[in-house]
């Protein structure tokens, strides 16, 4: 599979997607800077998945090349890019795969009733 940008995988508004890549190649080249938050993400992920009908390795693969960009701000990158593998390998929400991100990266327990947390190599879950 070849590598694909975010912008190549929604092109159903020709005005908006014309306007996205010329601001996602700004990016690119260290014009910009762009912050994107993790409700950010989730929110492509969802939209992505949900309405699009991308598979895992699609979404993880052009939001790991998105947040990977040189004009790109994001808050914990190596938390964000273990969210975005863990999404990839399993069958588990992307919000789910950045709980079990952080709280690997922090070494904390999470507290939750979510057996899909049990998936997870290295993360402890405290029920109560």
């Amino acid at each position: 599979m070849t590598k694909r940008r975010l912008i190549d995988l929604v092109q159903d508004h020709e005005q908006h997607a014309a306007a996205a890549g010329k601001l996602f190649t700004a990016c690119d080249r260290g014009d910009i800077v762009l912050v994107v938050l993790d409700a950010v993400l989730a929110e492509c992920v969802f939209v992505l998945e949900s309405f699009y009908n991308h598979p895992r390795g699609e979404i993880a693969t052009a939001l790991r090349t998105l947040v990977s960009s040189p004009g790109i701000q994001i808050a914990r990158l190596a938390v964000t890019l273990d969210a975005l593998d863990r999404y990839r390998r399993s069958n588990v929400h992307f919000v789910d795969c950045l709980i079990a991100a952080t709280a690997a990266a922090d070494d904390l327990a999470v507290a939750t009733f979510d057996r899909d947390f049990r998936k997870f190599i290295g993360i402890r879950v405290e029920t109560g």
